[in-house]
This record gives structure tokens, sequence and C-alpha cells, in this order.
């Protein structure tokens, strides 16, 4: 059974390289959205299995993505990857404190990071 991963964010090169670390397993197909609000729309259309996404982004941050997204689908994995922008450090403990569940990673993954997750979380068969 095919799982979904979502990318969100607003670097092409993030993106390419979740896509990348993608190719190798079968049962995955990778989507993209290079922000918030096109995640959510992605989220409306189908059923996400994993999300990765960014925090710091254009017409919708991720904070607010994650929420939206949580509503949709309140059982996805979902890691927020991170430089650790400071802006965003009051928002997620908000979240938190809501009981919005989500995995921190640092930014930039290795293909060896984004695999590991990948393969834990949505393994093959």
């Amino acid at each position: 059974m095919t799982k979904l991963v979502f990318t969100i964010d607003d670097e092409r090169s993030i993106r390419d390289s979740f896509v990348l670390a993608l190719e190798d397993f079968d049962h995955i197909e990778a989507y993209e959205a290079e922000n918030g609000l096109e995640g959510v729309k992605l989220a409306e259309q189908f059923i996400p299995d994993l999300v990765f996404i960014d925090l710091n982004m254009p017409v919708m941050n991720g904070v607010d993505a994650i929420k939206a997204i949580r509503e949709l689908h309140p059982e996805v994995p979902i890691y927020v990857v991170t430089a650790f922008d400071k802006m965003f450090f009051e928002q997620l403990h908000a979240l938190q404190e809501e009981n919005i569940a989500f995995e921190v990673a640092t930014k930039p993954m290795s293909m060896d990071q984004i695999q590991t997750i990948v393969s834990t979380i949505l393994p093959a068969g």
C-alpha cells in the first residue's frame, strides 16, 4: 500500500532533498508544497501518512498549517524541520499546550536522517 509523505517548505532545495531521499522507498509517494496554505490544501485533497514542515514560510507559516492539518488529520505524524527560529518558540510551545503533537528535527536534515524517520514511521510491507 502506497504511503503519502508531504514536504512543506518554501525552499526548493529542501523540498528537492526530501524528494530525493524518498525515491529509495517503493511504497512512498512524495508530495510537495511551497507554503503552509498549499500544504493545507494538499491535506484537504489527500490523507498524508507523514508530514515534514518548515515554520518560517510566506502565505501561511508552519504553526498555522500544523493546526489546520491537525484539524483535518488528528493522527498524522508531523515533523517540524527547522533551524530553530526563535520567533516560533512561543508558538510551538502554545501548540504543545493545546496537545497538538509534533516532533522537531534540526534543519538541514541529511538523507540518512530523512530515511531513518520514514522507515521507522512508515515501514515497507
